[in-house]
């Protein structure tokens, strides 16, 4: 049975609010203690907003950049300091909307013209984590755009965007969906993003996109069957110089194969050659009541051939898991496809000569207190793991009914009679934790 105490050790403002810091000790066989901080972001960070439910959102969105996670350095007294990036920024699920005679998928996007950014984390430990600063990103010098690529370009989900009073809004040229970030070489950044995929190349003093790879285009032609908002979600970066960038989840070629593919696909690129190969994890499949439940939260780098990983989602129990694996790619297959067709429509009989990447469970997060439902950003630390939670910008959105957006339709720019959107607060922080560890990874990984 795990056991733990927890000790607040700073509280933030007024009674009710979220903890800064807190210190929990933990009776775990990977753990010594866990450092619980609520992210601080000041307000000059905040996304203006002043539509339909600006009442609800008086101060704006709070900045939230807990869609991707690299450590950055350490100073001598131990504080740490952190890469974080967020996404797209403030959205929400929508109905689909009729175009024609088809229901195509759709979001809601508050700000519209939020400029995706990055940021950079202050952990002073056992007092507060803060975002420092943010820049940012710059496509062919313009800032970048959280809307979705326009029909008929390499990346494009086919999502109509929407605004908080049903109005269709533009797609962008220089949308991205940023999910992960790590710290490359000579000041460089390596992002993925979700749209593309892509993986950027990213000048960190700048925010400037130094290089774009996408499907067909440096990126195996195959990545551009990932699901819709299902892009690349984790990036690392190994001591041989080595990226390797992973989906969120399962392919689904010709929409096909998002159910019922064993696998997820993590690829490599030797940023050195341009050479790319693509590598098949074994994702929890009988956790899952199908595969397309899984979700990757993000992926970090121990060594050249060992990462560590979240792997997430919502099982067949219905409950959610959010679980750390430690992996090992050496020896793993390239993929390639088996009785011509790709691996992912492979039944498990047929998936046994191909030799997937190895995993080891190491602990799941929930049986820690953990409360989010996405743990997104994932670093290491001498000593320690760093994770983060995604909390979409604290916002929500839902049918006054309390129907299911996937059981309403949008025509014509309007919901259906007696319906209507409404948006309020999530009331879910940014939370950052530090598990710090009474062994190294190495002493999981698999045998």
């Amino acid at each position: 049975m795990l056991k733990f105490s927890l000790i607040t050790l700073l509280i933030a403002g007024a009674a009710h609010a979220a903890p800064l810091f807190e210190m929990q000790q933990v009776d775990h066989p990977a753990i010594a203690s866990i450092e619980r901080y609520t992210l601080q972001s000041p307000s000059k960070e905040n996304i203006a907003y002043h539509g339909e439910f600006a009442s609800a959102f008086p101060q704006g969105f709070a900045f939230a950049p807990g869609s991707g996670l690299g450590f950055k350095k350490m100073d001598r007294d131990g504080t740490l300091y952190f890469w974080a990036t967020g996404d797209r920024g403030p959205n929400g699920d929508a109905p689909k909307v009729l175009v024609g005679d088809k229901k195509r998928e759709a979001k809601f996007f508050l700000a519209p013209d939020y400029a995706p950014r990055f940021a950079e984390i202050k952990v002073r430990r056992q007092r507060s984590a803060d975002v420092i600063s943010s820049k940012p990103f710059l496509i062919d010098g313009q800032v970048a755009s959280g809307l979705p690529l326009p029909q008929g370009r390499v990346g494009a989900t086919g999502e109509v965007a929407l605004s908080d009073t049903l109005k269709t809004l533009d797609a962008s040229p220089r949308g991205i969906d940023p999910e992960g970030i790590v710290a490359g070489k000579k000041g460089q950044l390596w992002v993925v993003d979700e749209y593309g995929p892509f993986l950027l190349q990213v000048d960190a003093a700048s925010g400037k996109v130094l290089k774009q790879l996408a499907p067909g285009a440096g990126l195996p032609d195959v990545l551009k069957h990932r699901q819709a908002n299902r892009g690349f979600e984790a990036v690392a970066f190994t001591p041989n110089g080595k990226v390797y960038a992973m989906l969120q989840s399962t392919l689904n070629i010709d929409g096909e194969t998002k159910s019922s593919a064993q696998f997820i696909r993590l690829v490599e690129y030797d940023p050195s050659s341009g050479a790319t190969r693509t590598l098949a994890y074994p994702l929890d499949v009988d956790a899952y009541k199908k595969t397309a439940d899984a979700k990757i939260g993000d992926l970090v780098a121990i060594d050249n051939t060992h990462f560590a990983l979240i792997e997430q989602g919502k099982g067949k129990d219905k409950q959610l898991r959010n679980v750390l694996y430690v992996i090992d790619i050496a020896g793993a297959d390239t993929l390639a496809p088996i009785a011509g067709k790709e691996p992912e429509y492979a039944s498990k009989a047929d998936l046994a000569n191909v030799k997937m990447i190895r995993k080891q469970r190491v602990l799941d997060l929930r049986e820690l207190g953990w409360q989010a439902e996405k743990a997104e950003g994932l670093a290491l630390y001498n000593g320690g793991i760093a994770i983060m939670n995604d909390n979409d910008f604290g916002l929500k959105t839902e049918l006054a009914s309390g129907k299911d957006v996937d059981d309403v339709v949008i025509d014509n720019g309007q919901l259906p009679n007696n319906e209507r959107l409404v948006v309020k607060p999530s009331n879910e922080a940014t939370e950052l934790w530090l598990i710090n560890l009474k062994q190294p990874l190495s002493h999981y990984y698999p045998k």
